[in-house]
């Protein structure tokens, strides 16, 4: 499975939140409405029983009032009609007498302002839903003639509770507007709604503030980490870097050591190489601070391959046969192949391709008639074209157990004659450019590997 990577902190905070927000909206949204839908059958149940017991009470007073006749207009009437008018109940509440018999209004809050509602049969409290005409009620009974239930009424639906009057042949009804209801409802809901979104925010914002702290620790962590490692890493570097460089310049040592009497030669090599790279790198910008180094180094092993030659050869005093040069010039590809043997197992490597180039290149010419192969001008790789001209002064102005050593006068005027034969006109104006330096380092060699 893909991984979702997120770089930017605060497209993290922002995921986060909008994560919190969704699951916790949705958390207060049920159980707002959970709430509410319990808030709602709770009070129905609770303004139903208050209704029953208001009807009941009232069916009493009726009682008591020792009513007989309760025709429209008469005493009894009269009375009871003033009972009903002064009565009121919350939620647009009222009470009103229908007859048992009929279902029609007997008395009613609005009936003297409206003397047509006493035509009017607003239904039959049954146990059997409504009645044929579907005017009224859906009730459940109780023991001493009660109801209760809703009532769908022209002004909405009303929640009822019924009380019989027996000796009258009637029956008490205890109203209320289930609408007004609700909307009181609503009004404890609001303020509970506000605080749970207030809350809302305030989980979110410290959600958002505490992811961030987390974030930004998890951050500052990982960044002393990776400081850490990255030192770590530079130290091993380092490290791995000087024993390379010491065993390479060992192994160079221990290939020069067969016919260089002084020892100094790899060190000289390698002062002179740098020197001419570090004056190429105003004009050529591939060579830089890292590749003069390794430029440097690499020198060490130009001649690695003459580990290869017999000490007949190779320590001859006297002049060498057209056969024993051919030997000699063998030392190149010894030198080269031993490297590249390397380089295929190592893999792709800066160092070991400076290394392959210097040691297979060195004694090629700019003018096409060097060894081993007869490179010409830049077909010869730069460095061993820097080398080549730092072992054609060294080998000048050094004694030899076949000859002796010139000048530095001598040595350059030699390497001037040779541009755009033997050597790169470029690097001819390089090292006439750095000579005096060149004086320096035959008198103080650097140290071949700097610990």
């Amino acid at each position: 499975m893909a991984s979702i990577r997120i770089s930017k902190r605060w497209l993290l905070v922002v995921l986060v939140a909008a994560g919190q927000l969704v699951c916790l909206g949705i958390g207060v949204a049920w159980f707002a409405n959970w709430l509410e839908g319990g808030l709602n059958t709770l009070v129905r149940q609770q303004v139903l029983s208050d209704n029953q017991h208001i009807a009941g009470q009232m069916a009493s007073f009726v009682e008591h009032m020792g009513l007989t006749d309760l025709t429209v207009g008469d005493d009894d009437w009269q009375r009871l009609q003033d009972v009903v008018e002064r009565f009121t109940l919350p939620n647009r509440g009222f009470l009103c007498v229908i007859s048992a018999t009929t279902g029609k209004l007997v008395c009613h809050p609005d009936m003297r302002r409206r003397p047509e509602l006493a035509d009017v049969a607003i239904g039959l409290v049954t146990l059997h839903g409504p009645d044929p005409q579907g005017t009224i009620l859906e009730a459940s009974s109780g023991p001493g003639g009660r109801a209760r239930g809703w009532a769908h009424l022209p002004d909405g639906k009303h929640l009822i509770a019924v009380q019989s009057l027996p000796r009258l042949d009637a029956k008490v009804l205890a109203h209320q507007d289930e609408a007004n209801v609700l909307r009181a409802i609503g009004r404890v809901m609001r303020p509970l709604r506000a605080m749970a979104i207030l809350v809302l925010v305030v989980l979110i914002a410290s959600g958002m503030l505490v992811t961030a702290l987390i974030v930004r620790q998890y951050e500052n962590r990982l960044a002393d980490i990776n400081a850490n490692l990255e030192q770590l890493v530079e130290h091993r570097s380092r490290a791995l870097t000087k024993t390379r460089d010491a065993v390479i310049f060992g192994l160079a040592k221990l290939a020069e050591s067969r016919d260089d009497a002084t020892g100094a030669h790899l060190d000289r090599i390698r002062g002179y190489s740098e020197l001419l790279a570090a004056e190429v790198s105003r004009s050529r910008r591939e060579i830089d601070e890292p590749m003069i180094r390794t430029i440097g180094i690499t020198s060490s092993l130009h001649d690695i391959g003459k580990v290869g030659i017999a000490d007949a050869v190779l320590l001859k005093p006297d002049v060498l046969t057209d056969r024993e040069r051919d030997k000699i010039r063998r030392h190149v590809t010894i030198g080269g192949d031993t490297l590249l043997a390397i380089k295929r197992r190592l893999g792709e490597d800066d160092f070991l391709v400076t290394a392959c180039e210097i040691t297979l290149s060195h004694h090629e010419r700019w003018d096409g008639t060097g060894y081993p192969y007869g490179l010409k001008g830049e077909q010869i790789p730069l460095a061993a074209r820097i080398v080549a001209l730092a072992d054609f002064y060294d080998a000048m102005t050094t004694k030899r157990p076949y000859k002796e050593a010139v000048s530095h006068e001598r040595a350059r005027e030699m390497i001037v004659d040779g541009a755009g034969r033997h050597f790169d006109p470029k690097l001819v104006e390089a090292f006439l450019a750095c000579q005096e330096r060149f004086r320096e380092v035959a008198a103080n060699p650097p140290s071949g590997f700097d610990p």
